[in-house]
């Protein structure tokens, strides 16, 4: 059976979009997506502090990520403005971080509840699978 400490909580952010630039710290119901994301992180009782882990480039970010309690995984500018191809070169941190799985969350996605992000993780410890689909498919 797996455990908590085998997971990395992992928010990968950048400012160089292509359809919104600089959306991770544009002023958003007086905060920002980016710190939006990692208080729900943080303020979970189940996910501890060691485990998140903020994957990110540029100063502003990294300024923002250094409020919280947070790992930073220093993201290279090639990482943080390639548009994903290959894989390997946005997800950089695949074979760096001190744990066996990662919660990949979105700072895009505001909406998403920490209970969302709990269950996701609790229902994925609870079974065999080594990644998301085993979980999903139950």
């Amino acid at each position: 059976m797996k455990n908590i400490s085998q997971v990395a909580f992992l928010v990968q952010a950048r400012l160089s979009s292509q359809r919104c630039p600089r959306k991770m710290i544009r002023p958003f119901a007086e905060t920002t997506l980016l710190d939006i994301n990692i208080q729900k992180l943080v303020e979970s009782e189940f996910i501890p502090n060691e485990n998140i882990y903020v994957s990110i480039h540029e100063p502003e970010l990294k300024e923002i990520a250094g409020k919280y309690p947070v790992n930073i995984f220093d993201r290279s500018e090639k990482s943080a403005n390639s548009e994903g191809t290959p894989m390997t070169e946005i997800y950089e941190w695949w074979d760096k971080l001190p744990h066996s799985h990662v919660v990949l969350t979105n700072a895009c996605a505001p909406m998403l509840k920490t209970e969302t992000i709990e269950n996701f993780t609790k229902a994925f410890l609870n079974t065999d699978s080594d990644g998301m689909f085993g979980v999903m498919a139950k």
